[in-house]
């Protein structure tokens, strides 16, 4: 069993944007859970500033682009380790670091800016956990 918990001190993950969770704008809220309509939002959308340098939230493996929408320009990237899996949208990624494993904090691409779709809505980069190994949220030694 991994003794890794987050509530042992071991921060999991950081921001992609070294910036906070986006909050309120015409198009809602950028938590976890906020309400979409019919639909609930499965990430959390972290502020940033189109053209900057966005950074690994996790150690892990860059395992394939990650495309938001059919037929757009924007992108991002599905990034896996033996606990955790990602998707991050709204950036355009290197491609070079496709199949390898890279640090936490490493550069991976460059924010795009979503209000060219969403007028009004605050720039960010959306993180999706897709898969958790449960035992990294226990507290046992």
């Amino acid at each position: 069993m991994s003794n890794t918990s987050i509530t042992k001190g071991k921060q999991a993950m950081i921001s992609c944007t070294g910036k906070l969770i986006r909050g309120s704008d015409p198009w809602g809220n950028g938590h976890y859970g906020a309400s979409r309509g019919s639909r609930t939002h499965l990430g959390c959308d972290f502020i940033c500033t189109p053209g900057q340098h966005i950074v690994m939230p996790i150690t892990g493996t860059v395992i394939r682009v990650a495309n938001p929408y059919v037929n757009s320009d924007f992108s991002g990237l599905v990034i896996s380790n033996h606990q955790i899996t990602l998707k991050l949208f709204y950036f355009m990624p290197d491609l070079k670091y496709i199949g390898q494993t890279l640090p936490k904090g490493h550069f991976i691409g460059i924010a795009q800016d979503i209000s060219k779709r969403y007028e009004e809505m605050t720039p960010h980069i959306h993180v999706q956990v897709e898969s958790i190994d449960p035992a990294l949220l226990l507290d046992m030694p």
